[in-house]
């Protein structure tokens, strides 16, 4: 299956395509794990059992709903947004050295998880979607929760064998991506004129219409001077980057639980090998490879939806249990 491209789309055909992919969805806000800090979702609701998505940096939970769509008529999917995200609180960095560490990240959605459980009445997460360092952060709230989750299916999540200290290996590929951010352009006249630039750029141009639009629509904000903002402040996603240099979000997964399944991007720039390597670690763990690039979920939802189908109609003997 090739996934149609937003280059070939007017801006109004796909946010219409997009704004579809959200019907029915109900915005919700949680506890986050600091006070004062709320993570924003979006609730597709029903009685089934329930799907947690969570984005990758700079993206927002909207991003993911045309995977929610294909998924919410037989499941409760929850899309949440990242502490910084979306609609979720913007603390600024610069404060609180630790407000973006990757340790406090995952504990936001330790603490979302627990309350999204309480809502909706679910014993446990049937199936965890995280994209990049999503997929790592539902990883360690896993290791930390682990009779929380059942299903973890990762999608080329961030994870490198820990740097050593003192070891001179050149610049982190983290932070050049954090310097790239700091310059990227994040202001626009408009959504529709944001559509149009980002739509033949590199990092954008394989998004499916629905992405991209959902991306602009949903992860932008109107401003006092009447231009629209990214939701995420580039400093935001800088300092995320910047996190993962040091964080190791996969130690103390051998207390992982669940099934898990590393879906390996062949084009994108992590290890299959350092996968496996964590994978063998738990009990219950595989890698996969797609032929595609690290943002295949929002290029290629296919791939995601068929795989998550599959693991959810597999029956796992003794996955999860309530979360104490």
């Amino acid at each position: 299956m090739v996934a149609e491209r937003a280059l070939g789309t007017t801006w109004a055909e796909a946010w219409e395509r997009g704004r579809g992919c959200l019907a029915g969805a109900e915005r919700i806000r949680v506890a986050g794990a600091s006070p004062g800090v709320e993570i924003a979702g979006l609730d597709w609701g029903g009685d089934g059992e329930l799907v947690l998505m969570h984005h990758a940096n700079g993206f927002c939970a909207a991003t993911l709903a045309p995977i929610a769509q294909a998924l919410c008529d037989r499941y409760r999917v929850v899309s949440i947004d990242g502490r910084g995200h979306g609609d979720s609180t913007p603390v600024l960095p610069g404060g609180d050295p630790d407000a973006y560490a990757w340790e406090t990240l995952a504990a936001d959605v330790r603490a979302a998880t627990r309350e999204i459980l309480e809502r909706t009445g679910c014993g446990h997460v049937a199936l965890a979607i995280g994209h990049s360092f999503g997929g790592a952060l539902l990883l360690r709230a896993a290791s930390l929760e682990p009779a929380g989750f059942a299903r973890l299916l990762l999608c080329d999540p961030v994870m490198r064998p820990p740097r050593v200290p003192h070891e001179d290996r050149g610049p982190a590929r983290s932070s050049r991506l954090a310097e790239a951010t700091r310059r990227r352009r994040d202001r626009f006249p408009s959504r529709e004129a944001a559509f149009e630039h980002c739509r033949s750029r590199g990092l954008f141009a394989d998004f499916t219409p629905e992405a991209l639009a959902l991306y602009l629509g949903e992860g932008m904000r109107e401003t006092q001077t009447g231009d629209v903002a990214l939701k995420c402040d580039r400093e935001i996603e800088a300092a995320i980057f910047d996190g993962g240099a040091e964080g190791d979000l996969g130690r103390e997964v051998e207390a992982v639980r669940a099934e898990v399944v590393f879906l390996h991007a062949q084009r994108g720039s992590f290890s299959r090998e350092f996968y496996e390597t964590v994978a063998a670690r738990m009990s219950h763990a595989r890698v996969e490879s797609v032929s595609a690039g690290h943002l295949f979920p929002l290029e290629e939802p296919h791939l995601v939806i068929e795989r998550a189908e599959a693991m959810l109609r597999a029956q796992r003997p003794g996955a999860g249990a309530p979360v104490a």
